[in-house]
């Protein structure tokens, strides 16, 4: 068998959908297993880490210590440590015991996730310094899209709830 045609498939496709299309199916394959209460929570916490990450420099303690992390990495974590603890209140607020998604309901739950998390990581400026999705990506779900592919996504979530 020649496995040198596969690279060659695989080869032509741009590095950042293979990224986008491997979470998409590990989220998927997660919410087959054990439902979509993580996915839900993830979905609802990222948006609200980035409205926190861009209030943080004008709240009263934290704004002046956020103010001296310029560092693109250190505002990288900054973004991670409220993605977390939003993370963890998300799904301590809406677990549902579950015995796992179909798999229909597993993949739109995945690509849900893999949208609202693209959507976000396009808005936070520190981590494009982490990874740098090409114009294509950008053109898809930018500015002009993010809207509707965010609404798109919560309302096939709320339709796959386990």
């Amino acid at each position: 068998m020649d496995f040198s045609a596969w690279g060659a498939i695989f080869a032509h496709w741009p590095t950042d959908w293979i990224i986008i299309g491997a979470f998409a199916i590990f989220a998927a394959l997660d919410a087959m297993r054990s439902g979509s209460a993580r996915i839900a929570a993830l979905v609802l916490s990222l948006p609200a880490a980035l409205l926190f990450t861009q209030a943080l420099p004008q709240a009263l303690f934290l704004g002046p210590l956020s103010a001296q992390l310029t560092a693109p990495l250190a505002q990288v974590g900054v973004f991670v440590v409220i993605e977390i603890v939003l993370y963890i209140v998300a799904h301590r607020l809406i677990f549902t015991f579950s015995d796992g998604a179909k798999p229909i309901q597993a993949l739109v739950a995945g690509l849900a996730a893999a949208i609202v998390l693209l959507v976000v990581w396009l808005q936070v400026p520190g981590l494009d310094s982490v990874w740098h999705f090409g114009d294509q990506v950008q053109a898809v779900f930018g500015e002009a899209y993010r809207f509707w592919w965010l609404i798109g996504s919560y309302i096939a979530l709320a339709a796959v709830r386990s």
